[in-house]
């Protein structure tokens, strides 16, 4: 181990897998593992994690002794500051699990929670596409629409922690309502779920579409049927697309205007889509915000793609140590 640098843990937790790192301060993940969380009872996943977490230890010659730290990347809702998790819809059995007093209690080493949207922006921030720079905003766009806002070099987490809820700006008051209990957010009009909705009830009789038909059937149809359906230049899909993208366009082009970021990553849909996504977005995005914010802004895809849940409780845990560091003047 070079000088100066040190490893930490990262715990990613999902509603079918939790992953589990073992990462360095330079952004190596050294080894990593998977648990189960399936319909789990959290009394029984907690302990394979602990257990899971030294077995990755010891199969590379370390102790708890050689951890800096432990990052755990959450789903919402949560209580960040207390580092608990109250009752994700994907994660029945999970209601009010102190998962940080838990791994703190078994480790003996510093914890750090965060939303796993927040974590995911860490993740670009430290060591993907928004490395080095002060002002960045990272989306995660696919079931639904998160994101991190890293301002002046820090993440934004707001009074509550609930700051990066940017997936639910209401960005037309009279659009369809949203699970949240909003009305006209912009992930009702672009989230994965939402679209899939939209899409299984406007096409209910019309197998022949070729959405439809991509799916396989109607309560089939995700992005991945539409995604299909758009390159082969079916032209309701076509239609439906160009007005995902013009809606994405118009909510992140407030962000541009606001925020005056370095950088804006998107996650995910763009990642996998490449120039389908980006080329009509980039077109679209001169109608939200001014010409001159976007010459400085710089609007790229994920750097980390499908990595990114490996670097993300890692990188909770390194941002952790970042913070005491700037607080306390020592790492």
């Amino acid at each position: 181990m070079k000088e100066g640098i040190f490893y930490v843990l990262g715990f990613d937790i999902g509603g079918t897998k939790i992953a589990i790192c073992l990462g360095t301060s330079d952004g190596k993940i050294i080894a990593s593992t998977r648990v189960g969380n399936k319909d789990k009872d959290p009394n029984v996943v907690l302990p394979n994690l602990v257990k899971k977490g030294n077995e990755l230890l010891s199969d590379n010659n370390l102790t708890t002794k050689d951890i800096k730290a432990i990052g755990i990347a959450a789903p919402a809702p949560h209580d960040v500051k207390k580092g608990i998790i109250l009752n994700p819809a994907n994660m029945p059995l999970w209601r009010n699990v102190k998962i940080k007093e838990y791994l703190e209690n078994n480790f003996n080493i510093p914890v750090f929670f965060e939303n796993d949207a927040n974590a995911g922006a860490l993740a670009e921030w430290f060591f993907g596409a928004g490395d080095n720079v002060q002002n960045m905003i990272y989306l995660t766009m696919s079931t639904g629409i998160g994101g991190g806002i890293i301002c002046n070099g820090e993440l934004v987490q707001g009074t509550s922690f609930d700051a990066g809820e940017i997936g639910h700006t209401v960005i037309d008051i009279d659009g369809p309502e949203c699970q949240c209990g909003l009305k006209g957010c912009y992930e009702a009009f672009c989230g994965g779920r939402a679209l899939a909705l939209r899409l299984q009830n406007e096409l209910k009789n019309e197998p022949e579409n070729a959405i439809v038909k991509a799916a396989g059937s109607v309560d089939k149809i995700d992005m991945i049927a539409l995604e299909k359906a758009v390159r082969d230049k079916d032209e309701y899909a076509l239609k439906v697309w160009d007005n995902m993208i013009l809606r994405n366009a118009q909510a992140i082009g407030g962000l541009v205007n606001i925020f005056n970021p370095d950088v804006i990553v998107l996650g995910t849909l763009p990642w996998a889509t490449g120039d389908l996504f980006m080329k009509p977005f980039m077109e679209y995005l001169p109608r939200f915000c001014w010409e001159k914010s976007i010459e400085k802004v710089k609007i790229t895809v994920s750097v980390l793609g499908r990595s990114i849940g490996e670097y993300a409780g890692v990188c909770v845990a390194l941002n952790g140590l970042l913070a005491s560091k700037n607080k306390k003047g020592e790492l």
